[in-house]
């Protein structure tokens, strides 16, 4: 195998290099760790002269002693430990130092399809066969004595070179439905075609994907949204017919993944989904957020887009009050409603959210209980009743001033203590 230690040297970015130095030392100076690796994405971005992002680590020894020495020297935070003998690294503003994650050279083994794995400590080469595809499956040695040393025992470097996505077994697609995911993700951002017999096993096994849970869906869809080309994943992803397979009722059409394009970097989780799952019915949009088993920001993005959908012909009539527009929106996501904006169809209902989402929800009555109480107004649901009054008519234009609400308030007040 190659010696690429010229590339660690040369391609990696300054911050790369800095960890990396610290690697070969540590391990220099520790009886504990045998081997120390950089390996996966880190090793296939610099083969093929890409901006390497996050560095994955792999020890055979003691990787909690290796995780805890590295975030020392780098004067990061303690690291984050995980069930599976992970230790993340956050990443550092001050240094430039990406996020670092350590694991334990390991094997795993899946007792059913999309179960989560039982592992065991291996050696390196065992570690790489148990990822995901064989052009992620590289690493270089940071241990002094074989410094740069290149580790492929499934062929990763020649699978770069013909920009082919290639699983190890026939059965990986299976072991880990989750793989279906990430081959196109890494389809997408490579410009990587699949092997030929990896489609005939990703095709055999898109069913799995019913067999994982909520919260691992739901992590390969962030991913994907973080991804520059997340627009072009989800249309590989409708072709290859995985959104279906994550859930029947999820539809995702052309317009919207344009749509979704065209939203700026920091969009909202909430104006993402929003966008994605426009005209969805509330059937569909209840089934779809309930397999994500998500929190409320996927309940405001899918089932609330579904709710506006449903209701949003009513702000077409010419005769609505201020305060009507308000109480049909209220309860709906603000950025729910600036995404149906977005991809609505060009229908007065538009500007009339855009009133809304600009003036009206944010208008309230001067007065207050207080204020209430100073003209004689029992506390209770009384108080409450009066405040909303005076707020609907501060919104239709009836009163404008403080003076004014009072004056309305006790002009009702006797209907309201009668009631």
């Amino acid at each position: 195998m190659p010696n690429l230690a010229r590339l660690l040297n040369s391609k990696a970015p300054r911050p790369h290099q800095l960890v990396f130095e610290i690697c070969r030392e540590i391990a220099s100076n520790s009886s504990a760790i045998e081997q120390i690796c950089v390996v996966g994405g880190v090793v296939r971005d610099l083969i093929v002269d890409r901006e390497p992002g996050d560095i994955d680590l792999a020890v055979v020894g003691n990787a909690e002693q290796f995780a805890l020495a590295l975030a020392e020297r780098l004067s990061a935070h303690t690291p984050k430990a995980s069930q599976f003998s992970t230790f993340k690294i956050p990443s550092s503003d001050a240094s430039d130092t990406p996020e670092i994650d350590v694991v334990l050279a390991r094997s795993e083994s899946y007792e059913s399809p999309a179960a989560l794995p039982t592992i065991a400590s291996s050696t390196i080469e065992e570690d790489l066969l148990r990822r995901d595809f064989t052009v992620n499956s590289m690493a270089i040695s940071l241990r002094d004595s074989d410094f740069g040393n290149l580790l492929d025992p499934s062929g990763g470097f020649a699978d770069v070179i013909r920009k082919q996505i290639k699983i190890h077994h026939p059965d990986s697609f299976e072991d880990d439905p989750t793989r279906l995911f990430r081959a196109v993700r890494y389809a997408i951002r490579l410009g990587y075609r699949y092997e030929k017999a990896t489609l005939t096993a990703f095709e055999k096994s898109v069913e799995k994907v019913d067999l994982l849970s909520g919260t691992r869906v739901r992590n390969e869809l962030l991913s994907i949204f973080d991804e520059s080309q997340a627009g072009d994943i989800l249309r590989e992803m409708e072709q290859q017919d995985l959104v279906a397979a994550v859930s029947p009722a999820l539809r995702i059409n052309s317009r919207s993944i344009e749509r979704f394009e065209q939203l700026p970097s920091n969009a909202s989780l909430i104006t993402r989904l929003s966008v994605l799952t426009f005209g969805m019915n509330a059937d569909e949009a209840k089934t779809a957020s309930d397999r994500m088993e998500g929190g409320q920001e996927w309940q405001d993005g899918i089932v609330g887009m579904a709710k506006l959908g449903e209701i949003a012909s009513v702000l077409d009539q010419e005769s609505l009050k201020n305060s009507e527009i308000v109480d049909i929106l209220n309860g709906i996501h603000p950025d729910t409603i600036a995404a149906y904006i977005l991809v609505g169809p060009p229908l007065p209902r538009r500007s009339r959210m855009s009133v809304y989402l600009d003036e009206l929800r944010n208008i309230s009555p001067e007065i207050n209980g207080d204020d209430l109480i100073e003209i004689g107004v029992p506390q209770g649901p009384v108080m409450g009743k009066l405040l909303d009054l005076a707020r609907r008519e501060r919104l239709d234009g009836n009163v404008t001033t403080k003076a004014e609400e009072l004056e309305l308030v006790r002009s009702r007040l006797p209907n309201f203590l009668l009631s």
